[in-house]
């Protein structure tokens, strides 16, 4: 049997177990306000490493096929001219989601007739492709979430990021849109679409809702992104995604015990429990944290001992709060713990 080229401790198939099938129409849309244009990362120091990430994780992700149109080899054409033009000392690292055979292929033929580059297949394990895993799994580094890497002289970069990059710093296009990806279950179906940057939420919705009572609107995903109630927002390319979930209020009885059956839900009415001593939250940390730990620490009003737990290593990924059986929000405590106070 293969061995999974995982690179961490713990995670979650959130693409095994959730996959996602999108409308082949990619929908435009225009924007309704002052558009916005992409700023080009210009890098202070030298840049030494550059990490292409080819490895999405999450089903609410771009896919790789929206950038390279099946077109692996014309992709890397274009990462080539980049790195001639503005990163001409540095190594590249290629993180490919190792399922995706053909890009794979491409990619080591391309790397193995270049000095500067190599092409790393990963299981698409999530968070496998967050920057602070990416770099620890790649160059065996071990860099503090929310840490600027640009000092260290490394830089992440997405397909699309890389496409921006060449289209308006090499062939001298004014890019100001980007691909979107909207699902989720609040929505009449999910989908892809190309935006112009400056666009409100509200417009980018406007008639993909379902009828339902309620739902909630997440800009960059439920697991570690943010909820938005005001649709006034507008989209800058920091703005990957947007996922709709129905709201339902109903308690699910001793969900402890139904472990295999996970789904998203924005439902917390009825379902806060204590803690079961699982330990669900400790084995699927990436990072090997005991998420239960701070939780108690929290419930105890020790906010402070919290902290002597390593609990800044915590990418906030938020896969404990996912996993928790008894709802608990582990993640919304972990945060509160990491904010500074007096012997809380």
């Amino acid at each position: 049997m293969r061995k999974e080229t995982i690179g961490f401790k713990g995670g979650f198939h959130l693409l095994d177990a959730y996959p996602v099938s999108f409308c082949n129409i990619i929908d435009e849309i225009s924007s309704d306000g002052a558009l916005e244009t992409f700023q080009l990362p210009v890098p202070a120091k030298k840049v030494e490493q550059v990490i292409v990430n080819l490895c999405p994780t999450e089903p609410w992700a771009l896919p790789n096929w929206v950038i390279l149109k099946h077109k692996t080899a014309a992709f890397l054409a274009m990462v080539k001219e980049m790195q001639t033009r503005y990163f001409p000392d540095a190594r590249f690292s290629l993180a490919i989601n190792e399922k995706e055979e053909r890009v794979v292929e491409d990619a080591k033929l391309f790397a193995g007739s270049e000095d500067w580059i190599r092409a790393v297949p990963l299981a698409a394990k999530y968070p496998q492709d967050d920057p602070i895993v990416l770099i620890k799994v790649l160059l065996g580094m071990d860099v503090t979430f929310g840490q600027d890497t640009m000092p260290l002289g490394i830089v992440t970069l997405d397909a699309q990021t890389v496409s921006a990059i060449y289209e308006q710093g090499i062939r001298g296009k004014n890019v100001n849109s980007r691909y979107l990806v909207l699902s989720g279950t609040g929505l009449r179906e999910n989908e892809i679409i190309h935006v112009e940057l400056g666009t409100s939420v509200k417009k980018i919705l406007k008639n993909k809702v379902r009828d339902a009572d309620a739902f909630r609107v997440f800009i960059n995903g439920p697991l570690r992104g943010k909820e938005i109630t005001d649709f006034s927002y507008t989209i800058d390319w920091s703005v990957n995604n947007i996922v709709v979930l129905e709201e339902k209020n109903r308690k699910v009885l001793f969900p402890m015990f139904k472990a295999d059956e996970l789904a998203f839900t924005t439902n917390m009415l009825g379902e806060s429990r204590r803690c079961v001593y699982c330990n669900f939250c400790d084995d699927i940390c990436p990072v090997g944290l005991e998420p239960a730990l701070y939780y108690h620490h929290y419930v105890r009003g020790e906010k402070h001992k919290a902290r002597l737990y390593h609990l800044g290593k915590c990418i906030e990924c938020g896969l404990c709060s996912f996993i928790c059986p008894s709802k608990l929000e582990l993640l919304k405590i972990i945060l509160e713990c990491k904010a500074p106070g007096k012997n809380e």
